[in-house]
This record gives C-alpha cells, structure tokens and sequence, in this order.
C-alpha cells in the first residue's frame, strides 16, 4: 500500500529556520531528489552514479519543459 510505503520513504518537511518561501520551496525540493535517490538505490534500481544520473537527467527535463502561466488578468 502506497500510503505505508510513502512512511518509509518521503521525509517529512518542517521548515523551522526558513523563513522567505524560495527557501521553503528549494528546501521542499531537495528533501524530495533525496527521497527519490534513496528509494532508488535502496530498490536496487541501479548503481548510486547510476540513479543520480537518471534523476538529474529526469529534472533537466522537467526545467527546459515550458512553463504553462496563467496571464489573464482580473
């Protein structure tokens, strides 16, 4: 069940000492790559290089995919 396994593996995010939200957002992120790689070397879904390079290459395309913005305004 994914909500048991989610307890394993996403840690939870409390931010404490940032205070700006790009912080909050950047410390949000980080937390979740370093979920990502953990569940991913712990699985045996490749070697540690190996899995850092997949997510890198999963997150490089996420930001050169476009940003769909919202313009209208009220």
């Amino acid at each position: 069940m994914i909500e048991d396994e989610s307890e394993e593996w996403i840690t939870q995010f409390h931010p404490t000492v940032e205070k700006e939200v790009l912080d909050v957002l950047r410390s949000r992120a980080q937390y979740a790559i370093l979920d990502q790689l953990n569940y991913m070397v712990s699985n045996h879904m490749g070697t540690p290089d190996e899995v850092k390079k997949m997510v890198l290459d999963e997150i490089t395309k996420i930001t050169y995919d476009p940003i769909d913005m919202d313009m209208d305004e009220n």
